[in-house]
């Protein structure tokens, strides 16, 4: 490594070689170059510090393989040593063999690298308020190195760096002492000796040492809940800081007994079922090897929940997120002028902010034919009679009698919009809605992420003509299916009586006449007997 150089060129000469000092650290590689401002064909020569050659010109005349050619040329000649070490330090000389001999010198410093600081002197835990003595050492430094403390980012000073000189290698060992009294915030702080040196870059050789201090609890008592309520389990804890940890806790109640519910336990105080008598100034006591210390917890156990206090009829919304929102009213709604035009005011309070607040007295005032003003009334007063929307309102583009849009309350327009603005199949058919006023509520489609559409409940008019149709259709399949069956009982009966018939055979015969079954047989027989006497003759 290059620290500083020193130029040796005689101006006048142009012939006179120039050099430059060089500075390295032990084991890096330095170069060496020897320059001449114009060239007379003589040869440049590098010698060491025992005036041995090393190269003349491209030629090597000492056989040391650290030693490497970098350039030649008729006026330069630069040369490189590896591994530098610390007999390598001193002057090298440059030669140009003209008549005279012309020289230059090169000064070479070679640093010693300072080893990793060693610390000493911290074996064994120090007790609080103790005074604790650290020793940092270096060796192998040239020039002797600088030590520096620190804890954590901080730099504490320390005493004056002893410098011992080592003749065999020409290095020094550098130590330096660090005395400090400990307090329980010093309990594993690191401690480090840094070495500050011209072969090294910041940081690069450091050592930690972390302390570790004795120190008496400190006590803390931490309760199970801030709002400890009557007829409810309980416990205290009792937090010990502390180094070592504490070895027992003792619980005391101010001026008095602990209760006949409170159990200690260990460093646990546990109540089974608080009570007002429970109410006063705990005490727990927590102890180690060095010390103890105290510390103190005031209980006031408060009333019991009182369950009817809850009111659990309360609407409860979701989370922000929630796609369904409530909108009710709480009036009669009078058909409006035609003049009149209801503002926009449904509101929800979902993740979309595009809606604004709505109350039951905006709608009842938007739904007024005259100005003046009138009461609000409660939800509680709000009319049980159904209400129809008109489809008028919801779909404009239909014929509707003269009155069909008389009975309805006006639906903002944002309603409006929203219910025009949804897909076809999506939209109410065109018979005529019902619901109660008091009883709106606002139904939210999601659509991608943002898209919110308003959908009005069927009443249950519409449920009913919706029933009816279904049962047109079943009573139709219905007389199909018996229909059908009639035909089959049709065509049954038909091939039945087609095959019907009376079958005479010889035993029957002359059973018409006879009074009995005996001479019915035998004028059967003889009958027979007649039969074969026919005979019949062909000439």
């Amino acid at each position: 490594m290059m620290s500083w150089a020193r130029l040796k060129a005689d101006d006048e000469d142009p012939l006179q070689p120039v050099t430059s000092d060089e500075t390295v650290s032990v084991g890096g590689t330095v170069t060496l170059t020897c320059r001449v401002p114009e060239s007379d064909n003589s040869s440049l020569q590098w010698s060491n510090t025992a005036q041995q050659t090393l190269y003349f010109g491209e030629k090597r005349a000492l056989r040391d393989n650290r030693i490497q050619l970098h350039r030649s040329t008729p006026t330069e000649l630069s040369i490189t040593i590896a591994d530098v070490q610390l007999s390598d330090e001193g002057e090298y000389t440059c030669s140009i063999f003209t008549m005279p001999v012309r020289t230059a010198r090169a000064t070479v410093t070679v640093l010693g690298v300072p080893g990793k600081p060693q610390i000493s002197g911290f074996e064994n835990a120090v007790p609080e308020g103790g005074k604790v003595t650290l020793t940092c050492t270096s060796t192998g430094s040239k020039p002797p190195a600088t030590l520096r403390w620190y804890r954590g980012d901080q730099e504490l000073e320390g005493r004056p760096a002893v410098v011992e000189s080592v003749p065999e290698d020409s290095t020094y060992n550098v130590s330096s002492e660090l005395v400090l009294e400990v307090s329980r915030s010093d309990d594993n702080a690191l401690i480090t000796c840094a070495v500050d040196h011209a072969s090294l870059s910041p940081g690069d050789k450091r050592s930690e040492q972390p302390l570790r201090v004795l120190y008496s609890p400190s006590v803390q008592i931490q309760p199970e809940s801030d709002l400890p309520r009557e007829g409810e389990k309980f416990h205290l804890q009792c937090l010990g800081n502390s180094n070592p940890e504490p070895t027992s806790y003792i619980w005391e109640k101010k001026d008095g007994e602990l209760p006949p519910l409170a159990k200690a336990d260990g460093a646990y105080l546990r109540f089974e079922m608080l009570n007002k008598s429970d109410n006063g100034v705990y005490l727990c006591q927590a102890e180690n090897i060095i010390g103890n210390s105290q510390g103190e917890y005031t209980l006031l156990v408060q009333d019991p929940m009182d369950p009817d206090s809850l009111d659990t009829t309360s609407p409860s919304f979701g989370s922000s997120t929630s796609p369904s929102f409530l909108l009710s009213t709480s009036s009669s709604y009078p058909s409006p002028s035609s003049s009149s035009s209801p503002p926009d005011m449904f509101s929800g309070s979902g993740s979309d902010a595009g809606y604004s607040s709505f109350s039951p007295s905006d709608l009842a005032s938007a739904s007024t034919p005259d100005s003046s003003p009138s009461p609000t009334p409660s939800v509680a007063d709000a009319p049980t009679s159904t209400t129809t929307l008109s489809n008028a309102l919801l779909f404009p583009d239909l014929p509707f009698s003269p009155d069909s849009s008389s009975l309805t309350p006006p639906l903002p327009d944002r309603l409006l919009r929203e219910h025009r603005s949804l897909p076809p199949l999506l939209r109410l058919p065109p018979y005529s809605l019902s619901f109660r006023p008091a009883e709106w509520s606002l139904h939210f489609h999601r659509f991608g992420r943002s898209n919110h559409h308003f959908v009005p409940p069927l009443d249950p008019t519409a449920m009913s003509n919706s029933s009816g149709v279904d049962h047109a259709v079943i009573g139709g399949v219905v007389a199909v299916i018996v229909f059908i069956l009639l035909c089959l009982l049709i065509v049954l009966g038909r091939y039945l009586i087609r095959h019907k018939g009376t079958y005479l055979t010889h035993e029957a015969k002359g059973s018409d006449d006879a009074p009995d079954a005996d001479t019915a047989i035998i004028n059967a027989e003889g009958g027979h007997s007649g039969a074969e006497d026919k005979k019949e003759y062909f000439i």
